[in-house]
């Protein structure tokens, strides 16, 4: 059973990859940043996810170390582009969000670099180099969800006074979500590294949880940024059927 969980990460590849050739074909019609930044995120996710489970499913032997550590360095490459894109959407200026985006380097670029000289970055409980490198990639998952309540709720209220887009509204919700689901998914890392901590297999619900929240997370961008024609129609009906706008 559990060679069989790793097919779920290999999904989750597929779908990044898939995701990332829409948002570069949406840059490539709008110029905006933010879907290139995403675009180019996505990419190496999905590069990463399918390279790291690659020998499980095609039951090959392990890679060897140094393919390991490169294979590691993609995924940290991935994150940069995301927290630019939080950067650029929700706080293009601020002294404090610009700290807290070079502390994110810094964190991902000293776990990854220290702690992966003899190799990949060893996912234990008793290894500070991964704790360092895990708070490096997860702050940004609890920063996009951060800003993108709060950029809910100045929307609804302007929703309320007919100056903001129904669809806008529910695209901040949406990326609050993708914001939990991105935490979720670096919290199961957590479960990999106790289960390794104590000498233990990495288990089929581990390996299930990072993976489905992976797909999750790439469905909910997905109706964000391409939503289908029917979800869309029934956001602005929602709206349209809500109570009356209030002045105060």
């Amino acid at each position: 059973m559990e060679e069989y969980a790793y097919i779920t990460p290999i999904l989750a590849s597929i779908i990044y990859l898939f995701a990332s050739v829409r948002l570069l074909g949406l840059y490539r019609r709008t110029r905006e940043r933010p879907e290139l930044l995403l675009g180019i995120s996505f990419a190496l996710a999905g590069v990463y996810y399918f390279s790291y489970n690659a020998p499980s499913l095609f039951r090959l032997d392990p890679w060897p170390t140094t393919i390991e550590w490169f294979v590691e360095w993609i995924y940290i490459l991935s994150v940069f582009p995301f927290v630019f894109f939080i950067r650029t959407v929700f706080r293009p200026s601020g002294a404090w969000a610009g700290a807290l985006v070079v502390n994110c380097f810094v964190f991902l670029i000293v776990g990854t670099a220290l702690g992966g000289i003899d190799g990949q970055v060893v996912y234990s409980l008793d290894n500070p180099w991964f704790i360092i490198q895990w708070v490096g990639y997860t702050t940004p998952g609890v920063w996009l969800c951060y800003e993108a309540t709060l950029s809910r709720l100045g929307a609804q209220k302007r929703a309320r006074l007919g100056l903001s887009e129904p669809i806008v509204v529910n695209r901040y919700l949406l990326l609050a979500i993708l914001g939990v689901l991105q935490t979720l998914a670096c919290l199961s890392d957590l479960s990999f590294a106790y289960e390794i901590s104590n000498d233990q297999a990495v288990s089929t619900v581990s390996n299930l949880l990072l993976g489905g929240t992976e797909i999750a997370s790439v469905m909910v961008l997905w109706v964000a940024f391409f939503p289908p024609t029917f979800y869309a129609n029934w956001i602005t009906q929602r709206a349209a059927t809500g109570p009356a706008p209030t002045v105060r």
